[in-house]
């Protein structure tokens, strides 16, 4: 039996390579980037350069960098163009009003109307801008067992190329990776939620796709936070920008219709990603640092692209120096339609691209600063060629 498995994993995989070989990895070379000064965000004593979650939202008519502060407990607000405070909702952890420091991302739909993700609690809260608590919603009976036709439901971990994030159809996005499959034989992992504010109810979408291999070994074969947990953004469309991190292709799921596609995104260079053989932390490790992975996807509104962060393999890395993990970037470019259109190498090394955003300056990747006292991003611009 275990032989047919094995000749069946080989067919499989045969298979796999085949078909990627067939699709021009290359594509059109219309853009590239051109490295512009860093963006930077003031930050005052109380506030530290290693947040979370940073996420752009229009307030008031006018779009704002905001980002959560841990240690000072609130959400604080930027202008983009100064780079300095000019609001902030603040968070409580005790009293009546207490959300807890287990905030894992946050949707501003107004300044007093905050959607929080309690990540441990499986809770949304919502609160206004003094932080006083409007509403708790509490999801983990939803998110805790696969439904009877073993659709396994979403376990979300929100966070900046991850985010929690309103439809116009009124449901909150909750991203993050499959969970518990139970005592299903044949489980669907989903790795989206979308709770729905105006009936309570939560649909669940976006399986892993056919490179993860069979659903029911998905938590043997592949890392939580390396190849499980998986990125998107929302265009202008309702429409779902997904980055499977196995997966060369994205995926594209309209948030109205449940209609998707899927389209090569992938970097010029053949990939190397497999499942990981024998789990352990170091095992992990290796199968992170020595393969492929793709990472966030972001959506530009000012020029109609979309760009895909690639993470490349690195050999040269000491197990116990974190300093030696900064793996080498790239930017795949798509256009309008999600056709490759371009594709550029970071020369900058970083282990902050989770924190990843667009505004109309370009694509900034975030970066350590050597000044705490600001904030400090990577800026490429977009240039035809």
């Amino acid at each position: 039996m275990k032989k047919k498995h094995l000749l069946l994993c080989t067919i499989l995989l045969f298979i796999c390579c085949s078909e990627r070989e067939k699709v021009d990895r290359v594509g059109k070379k219309d853009y590239t980037m051109e490295v512009q000064p860093y963006k930077r965000f003031l930050l005052d004593k109380n506030t530290t350069q290693e947040t979370p979650y940073v996420q752009l939202f229009t307030i008031n008519d006018t779009l704002r960098f905001t980002m959560y502060n841990s240690a000072g407990h609130n959400i604080l607000v930027y202008d983009i163009a100064s780079g300095t405070v000019v609001d902030s909702i603040t968070l409580h952890v005790e009293g009546p009003d207490n959300v807890g420091k287990n905030i894992f991302g946050y949707c501003i739909c107004t300044m007093d109307s905050v959607y929080l993700y309690d990540y441990w609690q499986y809770t949304l809260i919502q609160v206004n801008r003094r932080g006083e608590i409007i509403r708790r919603i509490n999801l983990s009976e939803k998110f805790l067992q696969p439904t009877e036709d073993c659709i396994v439901p979403a376990s979300p971990y929100p966070r900046t190329d991850a985010p929690v994030r309103m439809t116009k159809g009124n449901s909150i996005i909750l991203q993050g990776m499959g969970g518990n499959t139970g005592e299903c034989e044949h489980p669907v992992c989903m790795v989206t939620a979308l709770y729905s504010l105006s009936d309570s109810t939560v649909q669940f979408a976006n399986p892993y796709p056919e490179v993860y291999g069979d659903h029911k070994k998905i938590v043997d074969s592949w890392g939580v936070f390396s190849y499980r947990e998986v990125f998107y953004d929302l265009n202008n469309r309702d429409e779902m920008i997904v980055s499977f991190p196995a997966d060369d292709h994205i995926v594209v799921y309209d948030v109205s219709s449940g209609d998707t596609r899927r389209f090569f995104a992938g970097y010029s260079a053949k990939d190397r990603i497999l499942p990981v053989q024998g789990r352990s932390m170091a095992a992990d490790l290796m199968h992170y640092m020595e393969q492929t992975q793709y990472a966030g996807v972001f959506f530009d509104p000012y020029r109609n692209l979309y760009y895909r962060l690639v993470a490349h393999p690195l050999y040269d890395y000491d197990v116990n120096d974190r300093e030696t993990w900064k793996k080498k970037l790239s930017v795949v470019i798509l256009d309008s339609r999600f056709n490759k259109t371009g594709e550029y190498d970071l020369e900058e090394w970083t282990d902050r691209c989770s924190r990843t955003f667009v505004s109309e300056e370009g694509l900034h990747i975030g970066v350590v600063s050597e000044d705490d006292d600001y904030l400090k991003f990577i800026t490429l611009k977009p240039v035809k060629l």
